[in-house]
């Protein structure tokens, strides 16, 4: 077996019902593409559906790193340790809920960069219309801290080299959910470019959101429009 260059890092929550059918689409697809080689890396954040249970059966079939904590650590957390794992030259962060597949991933590895990060621009969105109206409120908010062109600044598709994210790194501690429009503004800090891509968007392959419920999204807003705060004057 080659040594990976890629790290794929999916955090992971109550995913048991989606979890083994996202490793199986993306290691085919990852598979395909000439010079890659990939290792999972899947930071598991306290569930308790047995999805524990699952990721321990799948390190049978599956390249993977199985960062698994009793504990909820929070999204941002779960992506900032899995970065911290990868020992690979490149790094992509993918949510595990099976909304973005790897259908341009092949296109997305020939535009790889070490000067750049390129993120996914989820055109059209397919998440629940709540969610996308305060995504674009957020974004109005977002886009006079960090002034950008992105079409998509909160997009779960990152891929990046690694000496990138180590310079971003200390600045991603400032947002819990929303956890790439930090992202975003910590580049914009850094004046570190990044380039999108078109990727298609699509329902979850089970069950429903854990973290962006109706009742919960004031305080999503409320907790992140301060964490932007503090990072715009980091």
């Amino acid at each position: 077996m080659k040594k990976p260059n890629l790290s794929l890092v999916l955090p992971v929550h109550n995913e048991v019902a989606s979890l083994e059918k996202v490793l199986s689409e993306w290691q085919s697809s990852l598979n395909k593409i000439s010079g890659l080689h990939h290792v999972f890396i899947i930071c598991e954040d306290g569930s308790v559906d047995g999805t524990k249970e699952l990721i321990v059966e799948l390190e049978r079939q599956y390249p993977i790193i199985n960062n698994s904590v009793s504990w909820r650590r929070g999204y941002g957390q779960a992506v900032r340790d899995g970065i911290g794992l990868a020992k690979t030259d490149y790094v992509l962060c993918v949510d595990s809920d099976g909304q973005i597949g790897p259908d341009r991933m092949n296109e997305a590895w020939s535009r790889r960069s070490k000067d750049h990060f390129l993120i996914g621009w989820r055109c059209p969105r397919a998440d629940p219309l709540v969610r996308v109206v305060y995504s674009k409120l957020f974004k109005l908010y977002h886009g006079i801290l960090f002034p950008n062109q992105l079409h998509d600044p909160s997009c779960p598709f990152v891929l990046g080299h690694t000496k990138l994210l180590e310079r971003v790194s200390p600045f991603l501690a400032y947002m819990k959910e929303g956890f790439w429009w930090g992202f975003v503004g910590a580049c914009w800090k850094l004046k570190l470019p990044i380039d999108e891509i078109q990727i298609r968007h699509r329902k979850r392959f089970a069950s429903e959101t854990q973290v962006y419920k109706l009742a919960k999204m004031p305080g999503i807003m409320f907790r992140n429009s301060i964490g932007l705060l503090k990072l715009r004057f980091a």
